[in-house]
């Protein structure tokens, strides 16, 4: 029995994001919100080869993407030829990223 990996659709994207974003503090909500775009993919390079990627927000940082075969979230700046360059392979989530770059929000209970 072989599980093979298939790309994520938009719908389970959408699902992704949303469930993500439940984790996040109201800061960091309110940071993807102001900077989300219509999700689109990108292609990536990896291990020599080029794949997409979806784009999911467009930050001062560079483009906010979630990989799914690392199944993470990480950020990087377009080359000439329009990829991303080949990732740190982390697998970030959404609350984390957005922490590491400085959204860091904090829960008021």
């Amino acid at each position: 029995m072989t599980n093979r990996w298939r790309p994520l659709t938009r719908a389970e994207m959408d699902a992704r994001v949303a469930q993500q974003l439940g984790n996040c503090t109201p800061d960091q909500q309110a940071a993807f919100a102001a900077q989300r775009v219509p999700f689109y993919t990108v292609p990536l390079h990896r291990l020599g080869n080029v794949e997409p990627v979806w784009v999911v927000a467009h930050l001062g940082e560079g483009r906010l993407y979630y990989e799914d075969v690392e199944e993470g979230f990480e950020v990087g700046v377009p080359g000439a030829d329009g990829a991303l360059p080949e990732g740190g392979c982390n697998q970030l989530e959404l609350t984390h990223i957005l922490h590491r770059l400085g959204y860091v929000g904090c829960n008021h209970a």
